[in-house]
């Protein structure tokens, strides 16, 4: 049993994304897409951490959750993907995050 894991927050338009608790969701600016082909979702959030602590957070806490890391912008964007699902996350210079989500259903 380890003291250091703490009960995760999630953001709530994207919910299997975690957020820290020097991030806060800015819930009047999700916007979720659904269509037959897939979901688009997109998200900000106010850091109140450097972006490259940020990013730090983002590359270390998304492997387990079975992301894996595709391209990276230093201080500023990462791109992940997870079977049919990609996930961006990019810093503009007033420290807002923007999540966004796409997830693509597959045709079997």
């Amino acid at each position: 049993y380890s003291t250091s894991l703490k009960a995760m927050n999630f953001l709530d338009c994207i919910n299997d994304v975690p957020i820290d608790d020097k991030i806060t969701e800015i819930k009047e600016s999700c916007f979720i897409f659904d269509s037959d082909t897939g979901k688009i979702a997109s998200v900000e959030a106010q850091s109140a951490i450097l972006n490259v602590e940020v990013l730090e957070f983002y590359k270390t806490i998304l492997k387990q959750f079975g992301w894996q890391l595709k391209s990276e912008k230093i201080n500023k964007a990462l791109v992940f993907v997870r079977d049919n699902e990609i996930l961006k996350i990019n810093i503009n210079n007033s420290n807002i995050i923007l999540f966004n989500s796409f997830l693509s259903f597959k045709n079997n």
